[in-house]
């Protein structure tokens, strides 16, 4: 099933991260302007890629789903929940970007997110409305984050040298 294209674009404007021209870090500023992480069903990383352009990118998703992916057997399938899971998988279908990916994937949009998208995007990727889901809500990477916050000040203006000193102690 497609979305129209009127509800995905009302999906995106819902969402300041999916803007990619809202900037929170200037990149002439700095080297990195955030972090995107794929946690598992247990709210544990497994892959982070490093954010060097403004706002939340597509392929920052594509490359930790292609990561995820060369790791497991191509006969597993992977559920996938994410804020804006809507115009990813419609982006794979309109752009045949990943061929394969389609048949792999299982694509819902995180509970808190979902009640910003639009009636029909969430009846489709509500993850109430898939049985795999059972009582997961997709939130791990908020919670994840709030983990973390207290890193940010420290390593707010930190250039690439910091980071990696820092890294190694």
């Amino acid at each position: 099933m497609t979305l129209p294209a009127s509800a995905l674009d009302q999906c995106l404007e819902s969402f300041t991260a999916a803007d990619g021209n809202h900037v929170k870090a200037s990149t002439q500023k700095f080297d990195s302007t955030g972090v995107m992480a794929l946690l598992c069903q247990h709210n544990r990383a497994i892959f982070l890629a490093n954010m060097v352009t403004a706002g939340e990118k597509q392929f920052y998703a594509y490359t930790l789903i292609a990561a995820l992916l060369h790791e497991l057997p191509e006969c597993w399938k992977v559920s996938l929940l994410y804020d804006v899971a809507c115009a990813l998988q419609q982006s794979l279908a309109k752009w045949q970007f990943m061929p394969g990916w389609l048949d792999r994937i299982s694509f819902s949009v995180s509970i808190f997110h979902a009640y910003g998208h639009q009636w029909v995007c969430q009846l489709w990727y509500h993850p109430r409305k898939a049985e795999l889901w059972g009582l997961s809500d997709g939130e791990g990477c908020e919670r994840f984050w709030s983990e973390l916050m207290r890193l940010i000040p420290c390593l707010r203006v930190s250039g690439v040298s910091i980071l990696k000193w820092t890294c190694m102690y």
